[in-house]
């Protein structure tokens, strides 16, 4: 989500080669920073923006059987998938080719995908990829496949585009600005996800004042990007300062770009995510559904992968993740912590709006997406004021005390009903957004100095993608698990004797809700586990050692 990715990735980089770059004009700079912030915004908002559509995606493609609804936490893992991918590459390949040519890249990737996601359902009818089920990617739908392929390639462009614009923060300003201009970067990337599943929700619900040809409304989602990213483009070509443009920086020691590293890491993701969603597709027998079924020549691969991905980056000049950054002790806990948080994360992003959906009668997608806003804003408002607490009362303690929060509002959600009750509803999704915000500056604060000054950017990208790695790992987990959960209960249903169909139909539509509840009472659970669970790991967080420089000034607000 957000909120995921705004890291000062690649900023170490940037900062040295902002020593030699030409003095520019203040409105020049400043234009261009609201160009770039309007770029990562947009690609912030659709992270999120899927989670309150997931339904009526559902329904385009006709997915009713409980088997097929799984495969549509590969909208959003795909996307995440993409962003984890090139999120540690982009800044050194924008050094190499310059800035403001991979943005226009970017975009322009991010337009494609978008245009695909709109077209899948035709693509689904006119070109299958059914040769995809050889490698294990079981798809209920051509259409849902073209989909997932299509989020991916938004991702791949949406995520290059965050730590490009950072790293052009470099080159735009000296160093008295740039802190204030990276925090800029960081408050409108997590508006942005912030705003996502609203906008959403917004457009599944007014769709009928937009241009018609798309009887979908959910494809309007991703047309709509497309004017955006046009004026964008436009902007980029015509405003970028002209002593920057077609600037690229090839000092000695960014010559080097991990492709290998990044692929092998890619593909032990992809197995690791297809391996543990695949449980739902192979059900043949409802009464199989008590026991979760994992693809293990999958599993076995993505270990195979990721025991290469280790050997390539420990023998690689310039690895995508160096290694010795996990044997600082904090480092390490760090990242755990935020893999775990993570997790915890897409279990709140995605099943609140499930949550609205199966208890508010009619259509809900607006209170879907207001009821997610109440936890997704208080994240940068959690952000900042951790910001300000790990200055005066070190980053342990704000850790401990974010996990507690989101584990606290987790086990709020618990006392959601069948029938809702938005006192609860509020009081759940802004103890947990709460929670949160505060672990972003310790995961931060951790990362900056545990990692030295010439690794800045590549530990701030490790913990950031290790975030959404347990997004990913949690969603394909706990979806598998989930569906299971539902066929088993629906397979137990009982009607009374001699009951009619109107009788066992209204019956039915009753227990559905009750499943529904009962499915994501049992992921809010698994949610304040893993929030409890992170609290080890909080323990071992970076603490300033005798005489070292202490947390005032060091500590970066947003990952």
């Amino acid at each position: 989500m957000t909120m995921a990715q705004n890291t000062p990735a690649e900023v170490a980089a940037s900062a040295e080669q902002a020593a030699n770059a030409p003095a520019l004009r203040r409105g020049a700079a400043t234009v261009t920073l609201v160009i770039i912030c309007a770029a990562v915004f947009l690609t912030a908002l659709d992270q999120t923006v899927v989670v309150t559509a997931l339904e009526p995606i559902a329904a385009s493609f006709n997915l009713n059987d409980a088997t097929d609804l799984a495969q549509l936490a590969w909208v959003v893992s795909g996307y995440l998938l993409g962003y984890v991918i090139v999120m540690p590459l982009m800044g050194r390949v924008s050094d190499l080719l310059g800035r403001q040519r991979v943005l226009l890249g970017c975009l322009a990737l991010f337009a494609l995908g978008s245009l695909l996601c709109a077209e899948s359902i035709a693509l689904g009818n006119a070109a299958s990829l059914s040769f995809l089920s050889a490698i294990g990617v079981n798809s209920p739908s051509p259409a849902l496949t073209w989909l997932v392929i299509a989020r991916f390639l938004q991702a791949v462009g949406g995520g290059a585009v965050v730590p490009v614009a950072i790293a052009a923060i470099g080159d735009l300003f000296g160093a008295a600005r740039r802190i204030t201009a990276l925090g800029i970067i960081g408050g409108v990337t997590e508006a942005g996800g912030a705003l996502g599943p609203l906008y959403g929700a917004l457009i599944l619900q007014h769709w009928g004042f937009l241009p018609s040809g798309y009887e979908n409304p959910w494809q309007w989602i991703f047309l709509l990007n497309l004017p955006i990213v046009l004026v964008l483009v436009g902007a980029l070509l015509l405003l970028w300062p002209r002593e920057l443009r077609g600037k690229a920086v090839t000092t000695a020691n960014n010559t080097r770009i991990d492709w290998l590293g990044a692929l092998v890491l890619g593909g032990a993701l992809l197995c690791t995510s297809l391996g543990l969603g695949q449980s739902a597709g192979a059900i043949t027998n409802l009464k199989q559904a008590q026991a979760v079924q994992n693809n293990p020549l999958l599993l076995v691969a993505a270990a195979v992968l990721l025991a290469a991905f280790v050997l390539v980056e420990a023998r690689g000049r310039d690895p995508v993740i160096s290694l010795s950054l996990f044997t600082s002790p904090a480092f390490s806990a760090g990242a755990i912590f935020n893999l775990l948080l993570g997790m915890a994360l897409i279990v709140a992003l995605v099943d609140i709006p499930i949550y609205v959906l199966a208890v508010v009668a009619g259509s809900a997608y607006l209170d879907a997406g207001l009821a997610l806003l109440r936890m997704t804003i208080m994240i940068p408002i959690g952000a900042f004021s951790g910001g300000w607490l790990v200055a005066r009362y070190g980053t342990r303690r704000v850790g401990v005390a974010g996990a507690l929060c989101t584990s606290a509002g987790f086990f709020l959600m618990l006392l959601w009903g069948t029938q809702p009750n938005w006192w609860l509803i509020t009081l759940g999704t802004v103890v947990a957004g709460m929670g949160f915000g505060l672990i972003v500056a310790p995961i931060s604060t951790t990362a900056l100095n545990t990692s030295g000054n010439t690794r800045f950017g590549m530990a701030a990208s490790i913990v950031t993608a290790l975030r959404m790695i347990g997004m990913i790992l949690g969603l394909a987990a706990l979806s598998s698990w989930g569906v299971n959960h539902y066929i088993y209960l629906l397979n137990h249903i009982t009607y009374p004797p001699g009951a009619d169909i109107t009788t066992q139909l209204k019956i039915l539509q009753q227990k559905t809700v009750e499943f529904a509840v009962d499915i994501v009472h049992g992921f809010f659970l698994a949610g304040a586990i893993l929030a409890l669970v992170a609290v080890i790991p909080a323990l071992f967080l970076w603490k300033p050692k005798p005489g070292e420089e202490d947390t005032k000034g060091r500590v970066v607000v947003g990952m």
